[in-house]
């Protein structure tokens, strides 16, 4: 269950410790228009401070509300039902991460549960201790410790014999051969033999606490995969009152609906709330968001998309702050390999050849956001070192019909009547899906899309994808053209794996692709992960796999008596990076 604009694709894929590609450099967390400033007001800062914008003195207190568009369906963070994008954001508050990165692109450990960062003890085979702070709590007095480490182990083994008929929400507990206890406050994770990763201090190693099991009623959850399985389920049916491992405690939740939140006494972290309350709370779609915003009865929000015509609502509106910036979302349009037409490589290069990605990016994108970039990389941004061009002019989104006509005329494609027929003489026809339900972009998008592929000759059937259902489209391959967007973080290790390796959603396999899938599992050197996924990349690219577009622009608006709320591209968390930091400014400080 993804959110139709830009899903986390650990729902999808093999490995949700790697949700994204890399963006290993910084750029502006808060930036744009046409000066290079902020489009927005009040947060032109995060052009020079990206880390600290938008910061003041707290004052002591308040109850602050903030909305999400995002419908969460599932309240676990261990099976697939919970591992949306939506479920993570409502469980930020309390949920025990490993590490987060800033808008500098730098890793933070979670200094509320573990005393260091994570040890390499070994490569071969690959072994990591964890160092938990001695201090470090359920919120219920009882400390984190190795049982934890093992229930997630075994919740996300894939391995009937440990989990009955369970869903993982990633394949971590597949590559684990043991988890033992080191010296006092230490738990040591050993994985199977020949298994390493570049980025094996980003692993998730616990989500729930397993004495909260117990006390659930599922106290054989060592030794029984059935009863195992029936304590994943409860973690995903029930919220998460009585257990806490971040700044916050849940005190009240409703599925889908809302979940408050008050600070966490035994939280050790840096990150120390000052606030009496924080309720997230489901608004559908940023036009409702901004009249909540506008009315009061909200003190911000940061929705996964908007219609740029709400932010002349913003700017005329006193006493608001708001920024627009690209994020951690890209947009892309891919091809169904498994369409009979699509199928054919040189029809699938005259489709993205005849977009014009630059075009599309400008009417779509730019109405928001002026500078907006077309991407030439799929896996990393121009500041990054691992950047490469891996579009060259007149080829993939640049919108050259001669150049598309040509590649079709070659591979023995004609045209009658303008419509454009394989060479066995069949009308080309496809159909084309995606998420415009609250997007002011996609539609513009789609409207491009079709006026191009009309040039070529190319009948487009549009057929929306409702909201909440894209990862189930992406899924069944109910599809021949879809465009949506990703989110990224600062990992890419895994991504050729789970962009184009068994199993992606376009049905493209590639053996070069498979040994580069092969290889990244069995490497510890970031710098060849980074060459053997930008390779990865560029051979989708020549099979004309996608047609990357742009990092979409995204929208974060407060009350201008709230401090700390900072927008974040290296993280799916984006604003509740730092959601232990939030507060009401100090006026007399």
């Amino acid at each position: 269950m993804r959110r139709t604009e830009a899903p986390n694709r650990g729902a999808l894929t093999k490995s949700s410790a790697a949700i994204a590609a890399a963006l290993t450099l910084a750029v502006a967390g808060c930036g744009g228009g046409e000066d290079g400033g902020a489009t927005g007001a009040g947060f032109e800062d995060c052009i020079t401070e990206p880390t600290t914008c938008n910061s003041g003195e707290r004052a002591d207190g308040g109850d602050l509300v903030w909305a999400v568009d995002g419908k969460w369906e599932a309240w676990g963070q261990a099976d697939i039902y919970g591992s949306s994008l939506a479920t993570s954001v409502i469980n930020q508050p309390l949920r025990p991460t490993v590490f987060g990165f800033d808008q500098n692109g730098e890793i933070h450990y979670n200094d509320g549960i573990y005393a260091e960062a994570p040890e390499l003890l070994a490569e071969a085979p690959l072994t990591v201790a964890y160092h938990l702070k001695e201090e470090a709590t359920w919120g219920d007095g009882v400390p984190i410790g190795i049982d934890d480490f093992v229930w997630h182990w075994k919740a996300t083994s894939g391995d009937e014999t440990q989990c009955a008929q369970c869903t993982p929400a990633s394949s971590y507990g597949a590559s684990v051969a043991s988890i033992e206890e080191a010296e006092a406050n230490t738990v040591v994770v050993t994985y199977v033999d020949g298994y390493l990763d570049a980025e094996w201090y980003a692993a998730g190693v616990i989500t729930h606490p397993a004495h909260v099991a117990e006390a659930r009623g599922h106290a054989d959850w060592r030794t029984d995969p059935v009863v195992m399985a029936a304590s994943v389920a409860d973690f995903s049916e029930n919220p998460p009152l009585d257990y806490s491992a971040g700044p916050f405690r849940m005190v009240e939740g409703a599925l889908g609906d809302y979940a408050k939140y008050v600070p966490n006494p035994e939280w050790t972290g840096s990150q120390q709330s000052t606030l009496d309350s924080l309720t997230l709370k489901y608004i559908d779609g940023a036009e409702a968001m901004v009249t909540e915003l506008r009315q009061g009865t909200i003190d911000g929000a940061a929705p996964s998309s908007f219609d740029p015509e709400v932010l002349d609502q913003l700017a005329s509106e006193e006493g608001l702050k708001y920024s627009v910036a690209p994020q951690s979302g890209w947009s892309h349009v891919d091809a169904n390999l498994r369409n009979r037409f699509l199928s054919d490589k040189p029809l699938r290069e005259a489709v993205f050849t005849a977009i014009d990605a630059a075009d599309v990016n400008e009417r779509a994108y730019g109405s928001a956001y002026a500078d907006i970039e077309t991407m030439q990389n799929v896996l990393f941004r121009p500041d990054s070192p691992y950047w490469s061009d891996q579009i060259p002019d007149g080829g993939l989104g640049s919108g050259d019909l001669e150049a598309a006509r040509a590649i079709l005329e070659e591979a023995g494609y004609t045209w009658r009547d303008d419509a454009l027929l394989t060479p066995a003489g069949e009308a080309v026809t496809l159909r084309y899906r995606t998420g415009i339900e609250g997007n002011a972009f996609t539609p513009i998008i789609q409207d491009l899309v079709i006026t191009y592929l009309g040039e070529l000759g190319i009948e487009l059937t549009v057929d929306p994808i409702p909201a909440g259902e894209l990862s189930t489209v992406l899924d069944e391959g109910d599809w021949d053209l879809v465009q949506f967007s990703w989110i990224e973080t600062p990992l890419f290790a895994a991504s050729a794996a789970d962009y184009w390796g068994e199993g992606n959603h376009t049905g493209f396999q590639d053996d070069e692709v498979d040994a580069i899938v092969a290889e990244l599992a069995t490497t510890m050197d970031r710098d060849r992960a980074a060459e053997l996924n930008n390779r990865a990349a560029q051979i989708s690219l020549d099979e004309a796999v996608q047609l990357p577009l742009a990092w979409t622009p995204a929208l974060v608006m407060v009350q201008d008596d709230v401090v700390n709320v900072r927008d974040n591209w290296a993280t799916t968390m984006r604003v509740f990076s730092n959601v232990g930091e939030w507060g009401f400014l100090d006026e007399s400080a």
